[in-house]
């Protein structure tokens, strides 16, 4: 009976405990707040958007632009490349419906020779105001350009040598401006022009010395100190491309004022007078 008695106190007071603590105030319990992720909760560092200033390089930082030059610096040009070697006054061919320069390749010619001579026939055409050539150069009779070799190139006359470009290593001749001079019956006297170049050169080398010697025959045998990348220029012996300047240069042969046979002092004081 105690032992009834004692099971039952224990289960009364169980139950009192129980319900003591399911009745008693709860306390909320403190939590973090929660948030929603974002990009700016990366652990990596950001930077603030670049100010205009940022966004625009310092010209040295960005790449090589187109040369500016002014029209002085054409004019100027212009004189160094229509002035030069033996010629003293402007050359201009003056075309017409029944006149054309042609150009004849002679000698030691391949067929990469035909081609730089079509190209330059296209090219010169598209920027000069007149159609000054005919591109069959192995069928024309017309201004001469010889492909020597290069041990015949010594036995040319020295006294009608009236300039020439030699190889800086070996001192063997590249170009030839090659001027006859033949007294006729009348007592006149006959100036024939011939180039002849080294037969050895090739690529770029060669298709360099072909271009100037068209050009010299269109009226420009000068060269330039002043612009490094130029066709003309004086310390090249591989470049083939026109520069911008360049091309406004010939154009300026063009120009109204000048006229066959205009000295230099003449040009300048057009260009400059004017």
């Amino acid at each position: 009976m105690t032992s009834r008695m004692n099971f039952f106190l224990l289960f009364i007071a169980i139950s009192c405990i129980l319900t003591a603590a399911c009745t008693a105030p709860q306390t909320p319990r403190e939590t973090s707040p929660v948030t929603a992720p974002t990009t700016e909760s990366s652990p990596i560092p950001t930077t603030e958007p670049p100010t205009p200033s940022d966004t625009v390089p310092e010209p040295s930082d960005t790449a090589p632009q187109a040369a500016q030059f002014t029209r002085d610096d054409v004019y100027e040009l212009f004189m160094d490349i229509a002035f030069g070697c033996d010629n003293t006054g402007v050359t201009m061919f003056s075309p017409s419906s029944e006149n054309h320069l042609f150009f004849s390749l002679e000698g030691q010619v391949n067929s990469a020779d035909i081609d730089v001579v079509s190209l330059f026939t296209r090219e010169f055409n598209r920027i000069t105001p007149i159609e000054v050539f005919t591109d069959e150069p192995l069928n024309s009779r017309g201004s001469p350009i010889i492909f020597y070799p290069e041990d015949s190139l010594d036995s040319l006359e020295k006294r009608f040598v009236a300039c020439q470009e030699l190889d800086p290593e070996t001192g063997k001749p590249l170009y030839i401006i090659y001027n006859t001079v033949t007294e006729l019956p009348n007592g006149e006297r006959e100036t024939t022009t011939k180039i002849y170049l080294n037969a050895n050169l090739a690529g770029v080398e060669r298709e360099h010395y072909l271009l100037r010697a068209m050009l010299y025959y269109v009226g420009f045998p000068g060269q330039t100190y002043n612009y490094p990348d130029s066709v003309f220029y004086y310390n090249t012996q591989s470049t083939t491309a026109f520069t911008p300047v360049d091309i406004e240069a010939m154009k300026t042969l063009y120009h109204p004022g000048i006229y066959e046979g205009m000295s230099i002092q003449e040009v300048r004081w057009l260009f400059f007078n004017d």
